[in-house]
């Protein structure tokens, strides 16, 4: 890789459908480069480390589960670098922006993957080794999802990912690597979390509507019958 140019890295790698893996999360596996740790996982969400390059993975299940079509971005303005990107019936994008300090805000979405990083000229190709390493081999247990959809633990169609604050917007990106890069693995990060709206707690809330309506009605038929009760005497 080291005669390849950046712009060429996610290509080469998406063609290689590398099959193997090495990291497994919640419904999901996939392949980390040597070199790469994975900081923190919870519910579709990750965070790997390697030296200052941080990635920040978002993997979805839901969409997956659902063969919801993947929304690929377009090109926008003032970008530093866009290309399209297509395997089979694979489909996404490599986006990079100039950050007003000279940084490099990477996003990469494959394979019903999204991971971003912060990065420099520097150490743009490796960031862009590691992440297409990453989301071109995400792999899907088809058969642990089909249990948590039985089971109610799937998110619905219509969940909600919120990686950073005022919709993901690079400024609060930079601002929350600062505040990640004190990490400490003993600790349990809300940072990065998702909103989910479930079949099974959307079931629970409406058992608690019936029976306080329940009790609301026994409760006006007690009333009723003590009053006649009372008139009656």
């Amino acid at each position: 890789m080291d005669d390849i140019d950046y712009k060429d890295v996610a290509k080469d790698i998406i063609s290689l459908n590398v099959k193997y893996y090495n990291t497994i999360g919640n419904g999901y596996k996939y392949f980390k480069p040597k070199g790469v740790v994975r900081v923190y996982s919870k519910n579709y969400n990750d965070i790997l480390k390697r030296t200052n390059n941080y990635y920040y993975l978002y993997v979805d299940v839901v969409s997956y589960y659902y063969k919801t079509n993947q929304k690929i971005s377009n090109k926008e303005s003032n970008l530093y670098y866009y290309d399209k990107l297509s395997n089979k019936n694979k489909n996404g994008y490599l986006k990079i922006k100039k950050m007003d300090n000279d940084g490099l805000f990477v996003i990469l979405y494959y394979n019903y993957s999204k991971i971003q990083c912060y990065t420099d000229e520097e150490n743009l190709k490796q960031a862009i080794l590691d992440m297409s390493y990453i989301v071109s081999s995400m792999n899907f247990n088809d058969s642990l999802l089909k249990k948590m959809y039985e089971k109610g633990e799937l998110s619905s169609k219509d969940e909600v990912f919120k990686l950073f604050d005022n919709k993901n917007k690079e400024g609060n990106f930079l601002e929350y690597i600062k505040e990640y890069d004190k990490y400490d693995e003993t600790e349990e990060s809300e940072e990065i979390k998702l909103e989910v709206t479930t079949t099974k707690s959307t079931t629970t809330e409406s058992k608690k509507e019936e029976t306080t309506t329940k009790d609301n009605k026994k409760e006006t038929t007690t009333t009723s019958s003590e009053t006649t009760t009372t008139s009656s005497n």
